[in-house]
């Protein structure tokens, strides 16, 4: 009787795990009317909660009532950005961009989405069109940062050249990515030297390199990226007379 109910206990625990399993997880059920009022008001109450899947839902619904307007698409286009779902923002972004090429938050939007999403090359295209209309350090320093990515090594130094004679470029803060999931909040001189830097010492040009560092140093001296920067390169520049004393002689 014992291995009966164990049995069957087992068998019972084993069809409500099925069932769970084929349950299908579904979003709040709309109402069945035109009314984007209400529609608007779930919109806002998930967005209150931070609830981006119910919210995109409530746009979908918005979208789908005969007075729906192009605003609530740059809502989606937004949404899709902020979960992570970077095509779908590329993809309404462009579509929004047809008929409002020159509207920069659109052009913004999709040179972010393209640069997250890994697409670096057609990213950078889109802060090429961006930059001469905002003149905003930031979308520069992401020129500069793309231009790397693709070593396009000559246009990055001339970029960098044009960030450091802007008088604003001390003031101004980037969060630049130090290593092992931390960033930290530089000025963009100093960030854009130290990117310089590196690209001196890929040139073999030991001496600038160091000076570029040290450069950066003076406009942040807890600057992590530079210091360690300086420490490679001594360490590099060591190994050579090392590897020439311990060739063999013919």
């Amino acid at each position: 009787m014992k291995k009966t109910f164990i049995l069957l206990s087992m068998m019972f625990w084993a069809a409500i795990s099925f069932a769970q399993k084929n349950v299908k997880t579904e979003l709040p059920i709309s109402n069945n009317t035109n009314d984007i009022s209400f529609f608007e008001k779930t919109y806002k109450i998930a967005m209150g909660y931070n609830d981006l899947v119910a919210a995109t839902q409530s746009v979908y619904e918005i979208l789908g009532t005969e007075n729906s307007e192009v605003a609530w698409k740059d809502t989606l286009a937004r949404l899709f950005l902020m979960r992570g779902a970077y095509d779908q923002a590329v993809f309404v972004g462009k579509e929004l961009l047809t008929k409002a090429p020159d509207d920069i938050r659109l052009v913004e939007m999709v040179a972010v989405s393209l640069q997250s999403s890994g697409d670096a090359k057609q990213s950078l295209e889109y802060y090429e069109k961006l930059y001469p209309k905002t003149q905003n350090l930031y979308h520069l320093y992401q020129i500069i940062v793309l231009q790397y990515s693709l070593a396009r090594l000559g246009e990055c130094s001339a970029n960098i050249d044009v960030l450091l004679k802007n008088p604003d470029s001390e003031k101004g803060e980037i969060d630049v990515n130090v290593g092992q999931g931390y960033t930290q909040k530089v000025p963009f001189k100093a960030a854009a030297l130290n990117i310089k830097g590196v690209i001196a010492k890929q040139l073999n040009e030991y001496a600038a390199a160091e000076a570029l560092f040290n450069e950066a140093l003076k406009v942040m001296p807890d600057f992590v990226l530079p210091k360690g920067n300086i420490e490679d390169l001594k360490k590099e520049q060591n190994k050579v007379p090392e590897q020439i004393n311990n060739q063999p002689k013919k």
